[in-house]
């Protein structure tokens, strides 16, 4: 029973130390295309997060974002300021826009 309560304490301490994660499921298939996610209406200085990674401004990438397929979180954020989040869901070799309201 206690090594069951340490377990659990230990498991609550990780997560909340951020050592622990819950990832966005993916199907990745080698070999296969990516997906290009692009961002038309937003500022070209606008910072592109994408799963949590920051990808930089939006001008850095006038071709697009290359994803994998499956689901992906994305923020697009001036400073402090989030302008736009959306949960996107791309296959592989799609093209898809995302677009500011």
């Amino acid at each position: 029973m206690k090594a069951q309560l340490l377990a659990a304490a230990i498991l609550c301490g990780a997560t909340m130390a951020g050592c622990v994660q819950n990832y966005a499921e993916r199907e990745i298939v080698q070999g296969a295309a990516t997906a290009t996610v692009l961002f038309p209406s937003a500022p070209q200085e606008a910072r592109i997060l994408i799963d949590g990674r920051d990808f930089g401004p939006v001008g850095q990438h006038p071709n697009g974002v290359a994803l994998s397929s499956g689901r992906h979180d994305i923020i697009i954020s001036i400073g402090e300021r989030q302008l736009h989040k959306q949960a996107v869901y791309v296959s592989a070799g799609a093209r898809i826009e995302v677009r500011i309201p």
